[in-house]
């Protein structure tokens, strides 16, 4: 009875003993440790909006600057740098980007940026005048919390547009159309070149004529001129020159029909149909020689 009655109590008490054992066992071990949730974390973005322009040399190229921070410790962000690509390339020496002297702006903000683009500086580089346009503003952003470090990252903005290139003008022929005592007629072969792929128009169109260094005559015309893109359009102009005050060598070089050094100079109005550019005026100068042939 003994030996049975130990037994039953071993075999009772065992599994009370299991279960308390566990118990303690799982008491003892620490409990994992909570993991805090992330801060909040600041935005940005950089939008491109269009641009102004007077002519096809000066842009001025519109940004909006979104800037968003939940943390209420943050109240400002600052443009830490800035600079422009083309083709993966810093061509930020041909930009000047307008914003606050300091580059601080509100911590939740929508601010407008405008950055100037100097195209003839970059055509120096090789960069420009071309078709399209796709160049990226980056600026490096620091929002600064209150308590916590400083963060930092870059937000960029793509700019995509047509580029704008001048027609391009060349002197063909200079021909006699009419020699008289007093006044002779010109007429100019004028070649004018579209490097744009979309048509122009030329209008007011004004121009001199200088043979020698002297001044020949001047005129204006005053039909619209279309060039349809990536070509030519070959044409006259008419001219009047009159003798009473030119000189003797001048006078005999034209009517002995010798090769003559001209230089042709101008002023046009361009119109392109690109939304950005309104109609802008550009100037030419060429110089060259040119048989005078008599018609």
């Amino acid at each position: 009875m003994k030996r049975f009655t130990r037994f039953s109590l071993v075999a009772v008490f065992c599994p009370f003993l299991l279960l308390g054992f566990l118990f303690l066992s799982c008491k003892s071990k620490p409990a994992p440790p909570i993991t805090e949730a992330a801060g909040p974390v600041p935005s940005a973005s950089l939008v491109f909006n269009g641009i102004e322009a007077e002519g096809p040399l000066n842009l001025n190229l519109s940004f909006k600057l979104e800037t968003n921070n939940p943390d209420p410790s943050v109240r400002q962000v600052k443009i830490e740098s800035w600079r422009v690509n083309i083709e993966g390339q810093n061509v930020s020496f041909a930009f000047n980007l307008d914003y606050p002297q300091d580059g601080i702006f509100p911590a939740n903000s929508s601010t407008p940026l405008r950055l100037s683009m100097d195209v003839a500086a970059l055509a120096e580089k090789g960069f420009a005048p071309k078709d399209d346009y796709s160049l990226s503003l980056i600026t490096e952003l620091l929002f600064q919390p209150g308590s916590a470090a400083a963060v930092k990252f870059e937000v960029s903005g793509l700019a995509e547009f047509p580029g704008v290139q001048a027609p391009v003008f060349s002197i063909s022929s200079i021909a006699i159309l009419k020699a008289e005592l007093v006044n002779t007629r010109f007429r100019v072969g004028l070649l004018i070149d579209n490097p744009n792929p979309f048509e122009v128009e030329l209008s007011a169109f004004s121009y001199q004529l200088y043979g020698n260094g002297m001044f020949w005559a001047e005129g204006q015309e005053k039909n619209l001129i279309r060039i349809p893109g990536k070509s030519s359009v070959a044409g006259y102009i008419f001219m009047m020159m009159n003798f009473i005050d030119m000189d003797r060598n001048l006078l005999n070089q034209i009517i002995n029909l010798v090769s003559v050094n001209y230089r042709f100079a101008g002023e046009t109005q361009v119109s392109t149909g690109v939304g950005y550019l309104p109609v802008f005026g550009t100037s030419f100068n060429l110089s060259g020689s040119s048989i005078v042939l008599e018609n």
